[in-house]
């Protein structure tokens, strides 16, 4: 599921202006300098059962931070997300997202970037019914 939703944000040709392939999972690469870019965390993905076992379908959390010189092309940025995410039913990559919906978002307290800059953030929470072959 991440390669296949990392895959479909960098499909975005609008956030694809915004943040070209900066999308991250976990702590972001020593590499990674560049801004603006998306930081992506896993928050949950509990197992669904029936009386039969296991579902196919699967349930999750992800948290989206985008980070950026400025509080105002974070929140921008932000958007760009939502606008991509919200709602979205279709496959990319072998996954089929049922659904995605946003379940809300806020501003994160900036990063000291040292002498360079301020960093600022905006996040975004969104759930994920998605199943795979």
């Amino acid at each position: 599921m991440k390669a296949a939703l990392t895959a479909l944000l960098l499909a975005d040709a609008d956030l694809g202006a915004w943040v070209g392939s900066r999308i991250h999972w976990g702590v972001l690469p020593a590499h990674a300098a560049a801004l603006p870019y998306l930081n992506l965390t896993l928050v949950s993905a509990p197992a669904a059962y029936t009386l039969d076992g296991e579902t196919e379908t699967s349930t999750s959390a992800v948290q989206i931070d985008a980070w950026a010189t400025s509080a105002l092309e974070a929140d921008r940025l932000r958007w760009e997300v939502r606008a991509c995410l919200s709602g979205y039913r279709g496959t990319q990559g072998g996954v089929t997202f049922r659904r995605i919906f946003v379940s809300g978002s806020r501003d994160l307290s900036g990063r000291d970037l040292g002498d360079l800059a301020p960093l600022f953030g905006a996040s975004i929470d969104v759930g994920i019914r998605w199943s795979a072959p």
